[in-house]
């Protein structure tokens, strides 16, 4: 397990290894700024978790047009579904996102709970 800490004296990897350690399902979770730039991240070995964090951002962030245009407001979510992973995009809060990596065999409904909860303890910790 490798975990990233950007300037971190305010517990955001640990809350990102506690967030893996409860959900196995998750081999990474990033959370990064709304630009992409990575803040906090924990990983299995040899996962490229700038990467996520950049992908992550931008996924949350395309998909704010359509929510606007179709939902009526910002998009707080966002997955997009491979034939071998998913991604799934949180907002935590204004200026971040949380983005996590799973299988393709996982349900997101079972990550999504506990994925929107360090979203929001997160949001406040920034």
């Amino acid at each position: 397990m490798a975990a990233t800490m950007a300037g971190d004296g305010n517990g955001l990897a640990a809350r990102l290894r506690a967030l893996r350690a409860n959900q196995p399902a998750l081999s990474a979770v990033a959370l990064a700024t709304r630009a992409g730039l990575l803040l906090a991240a924990d990983a299995e070995e040899g996962c490229d978790t700038d990467a996520l964090a950049a992908l992550g951002a931008d996924l949350l962030v395309s998909a704010a047009s359509p929510s606007r245009a179709l939902a009526g407001g910002e998009a707080r979510e966002a997955t997009a579904r491979g034939p071998e992973a998913h991604v799934i995009a949180l907002a935590a809060g204004d200026s971040a996102v949380l983005a996590a990596l799973t299988d393709a065999l996982t349900p997101t409904s079972s990550v999504l709970p506990d994925l929107r909860e360090a979203a929001g303890e997160l949001s406040e910790g920034l």
